[in-house]
């Protein structure tokens, strides 16, 4: 499927949630904005599936059902996956595709995902909170990251996570 196709159906599939946005949406998107336009530096990382944490629920109905069915598809092969001891960029690709990467912002000795939350509710109901397998994420990296780290949490905390 052609990268642009990609990204006109991911388009379509969040129209629904475009009603239902609030200050919070719109915070969340001014940072994110920031995380990319500031960073120094991204690259690949292994991080273990429990020190991955979300920067926001995943509430709403079209969200919700995208997220159970990555949780069936991570449980078919679970066992597999728990064996390699990794969830790596080429198996979530295959198992539950997605038109970017899971991309993280390390906040001590966690990472605050601000790209992939559903992606990650899933692997959490597929695998349990504290499981130890890794998950391959895109680490995006700044100079100085206490703004970000600090807008990150805020974020969380208006998500009723902190």
């Amino acid at each position: 499927m052609s990268r642009l196709r990609q990204w006109w159906l991911y388009l379509l599939s969040k129209r629904s949630e475009v009603a239902a946005l609030d200050y919070k949406d719109a915070y969340m998107g001014k940072v994110i904005m920031d995380i990319h336009r500031l960073r120094s530096d991204k690259a690949q990382a292994l991080v273990p599936l429990r020190a991955l944490q979300p920067i926001h629920r995943i509430d709403r109905e079209s969200a919700l059902q995208a997220t159970r069915a990555r949780a069936e598809a991570l449980a078919a092969r679970r066992e597999e996956l728990l064996a390699r001891g990794r969830l790596d960029l080429a198996a979530l690709s295959e198992i539950i595709p997605s038109v970017s990467q899971i991309k993280v912002v390390a906040d001590g000795a966690r990472w605050l995902a601000f790209e992939g939350n559903g992606r990650l509710y899933a692997m959490r109901e597929a695998f349990g909170e504290d499981c130890e397998l890794l998950v391959e994420v895109e680490e995006y990296r700044f100079p100085k990251p206490h703004k970000i780290q600090r807008r990150l949490r805020r974020i969380r905390k208006l998500n009723a996570l902190e």
